[in-house]
């Protein structure tokens, strides 16, 4: 996010201060942005803290609410696996057929390729929380409280 910030103050400054733009600026940074979103996932997925109705889980005995939270992370799990088939397929085609970015001249399969990427790192940190949640006895991170 800090390079996403940097590169549209720079476009900002230029634009304004100095009467120039630059095209690509701004295209890079969408690109950015799209990895920091992927990532911003990757790190949600590790602390637990990813959006889910948890209310009912707190009045469950904590065996079948670790149950239940490991059914609803093997459904996940499940989803992310067809995520990254597709992604990748997608991404091959993109290496065969390439799509070249208009304003920056590089192929776009180096910003779609998150899209597999992102769902592969988040289903590791899915497999993570889920050892640590039946080592630990604990459910999910509730995300109104701190760290």
């Amino acid at each position: 996010m800090t390079t996403v910030v940097a590169l549209l103050g720079f476009q900002v400054v230029a634009r304004f201060g100095m009467g120039r733009s630059f095209s690509w600026l701004e295209e890079v940074s969408r690109f950015a942005f799209v990895w920091a979103v992927y990532f911003g996932f990757v790190i949600a997925a590790e602390g637990d803290r990813h959006i889910r109705v948890s209310l009912h889980l707190g009045l469950l005995p904590t065996k079948l609410r670790l149950c239940m939270l490991t059914l609803a992370d093997l459904l996940w799990l499940g989803f992310n696996a067809v995520v990254i088939w597709y992604g990748y397929q997608f991404t091959v085609s993109m290496f065969e057929f390439p799509y070249i970015s208009q304003t920056t001249g590089i192929n776009l399969v180096w910003v779609q390729m998150i899209v597999p990427l992102g769902f592969a790192f988040m289903s590791i940190r899915i497999l993570q929380v889920m050892v640590r949640r039946w080592q630990t006895g604990e459910g999910p991170a509730d995300a109104r409280i701190g760290d």
